[in-house]
């Protein structure tokens, strides 16, 4: 005689609902109490199916015929393969088609070894700076949109010079039958205390002015570290941060990348004109 184990059924369906709740994730609560109305609703109908058909099997003879049910077969699951989104981290031919892309209209990506990383996320900002995207380091569809089509304006002619956009927060080289744009982040223009109390305000001032002093080193200034720094008028300079956003966030200076810095270090002597505006 066949024994039904309604505790078993119960808890099978118990586990069927754990199960559609964690499936439907803490961030989607109305749709997580639907889930369970429905698997509550399939589960008594599971465990009602499992006691129904127990009762049958205790009311009708076993029958004495050989089974002609085959072993169970497993059904293997689709597997998809996804080329990963280019961003940081990303690597392969994708990206050092990238890289030389943005090489050829004039940024800085560091060397085209297909490997995703700081250089190319700052290049990829710079560039969606000048074409007036939405900054955020990564190419999506519009950005390579515009990689094949640029439509953004730089400086170029004339002799050798340095120009920082305030309005585009952009960092030009120009001259020289070339110009390179690099990402920066200036002044904020907000207030702010030296370290002696003395109230100042965070700008970087407009005007032309020269590369007067260059520091090859990490200087220790007395609000904070600037890598290689090209002083182009006053405490002001142009110089290498770990922490370059898309923003204005500085006390004053131009910030760049340190690799970015290391390559304006290289092209730029001093008595280099420094144009801001």
């Amino acid at each position: 005689m066949a024994r039904v184990r309604i505790g078993s059924a119960r808890r099978w369906a118990a586990a069927l609902i754990g199960m559609v709740l964690l499936a439907a994730g803490c961030d989607n609560g109305h749709d997580a109490a639907d889930a369970l109305r429905a698997s509550t609703a399939a589960a008594s109908g599971a465990a009602s199916t499992v006691v129904a058909t127990a009762t049958t099997a205790m009311s009708t003879p076993a029958s004495t015929a050989p089974s002609t049910t085959g072993a169970p077969t497993t059904t293997a699951l689709p597997t998809t393969t996804t080329e990963p989104m280019l961003g940081p981290g990303a690597k392969g031919p994708k990206v050092q088609a990238l890289q030389n892309r943005l090489a050829e209209l004039g940024y800085n990506p560091g060397t085209a070894d297909g490997a995703y990383g700081g250089a190319t996320s700052s290049a990829v900002m710079a560039f969606q700076k000048v074409e007036g995207l939405a900054v955020d380091g990564v190419p999506g569809p519009e950005t390579l949109g515009r990689l094949e089509r640029p439509q953004g304006s730089m400086p170029n002619g004339g002799g050798l010079r340095i120009e920082i956009d305030l309005g585009r927060q952009v960092l030009f080289v120009a001259g020289g039958g070339r110009t390179r744009a690099f990402n920066t982040s200036t002044g904020n223009n907000e207030p702010f205390n030296w370290p002696d109390g003395t109230p100042a305000l965070a700008y970087t001032p407009k005007g032309n002015f020269s590369v007067y002093y260059r520091y090859d080193g990490v200087f220790e200034g007395v609000l904070g570290n600037m890598y290689r720094p090209l002083y182009f008028t006053g405490d002001w300079a142009v110089h290498g941060s770990g922490y370059v956003p898309a923003y204005p966030a500085s006390h004053g200076c131009a910030r760049v990348s340190n690799a970015d810095q290391d390559w304006i270090w290289d092209h730029i002597p001093s008595g280099t004109p420094v144009v801001v505006y």
